[in-house]
């Protein structure tokens, strides 16, 4: 089964005792290619599919739609990925796309 793993920049942890900033890498999305995500009982997460993707987090729009996502994966990376709950509530995730892999 094929789906595609959504990989996001490391965002700042914190600082340690001597003023070095932490990372942390946050988990990524495995998506199915009808655009669920998968694993929600592993991090109990909120988002159930992806719409697509948006170049700028200031506007609200799709600039890559997940039809489009599906002919050139690549296209997403440094964009932000948008998302839809089981209420059909579309949200924003902050981190941006560092990666993204087709696994068989």
């Amino acid at each position: 089964m094929t789906y595609y793993s959504i990989n996001f920049a490391p965002r700042t942890d914190g600082l340690s005792e001597d003023g070095q900033e932490r990372y942390q890498t946050p988990y990524p999305f495995h998506v199915n290619p009808d655009r669920t995500i998968m694993g929600q009982e592993f991090w109990h997460g909120d988002p159930a599919k992806v719409i697509g993707f948006a170049q700028r987090l200031d506007v609200q729009s799709v600039d890559l739609s997940w039809k489009d996502f599906l002919d050139a994966p690549q296209k997403a990376v440094n964009m932000y990925v948008v998302t839809a709950n089981l209420r059909d509530e579309w949200s924003t995730h902050l981190g941006a796309v560092s990666q993204v892999t087709v696994e068989p």
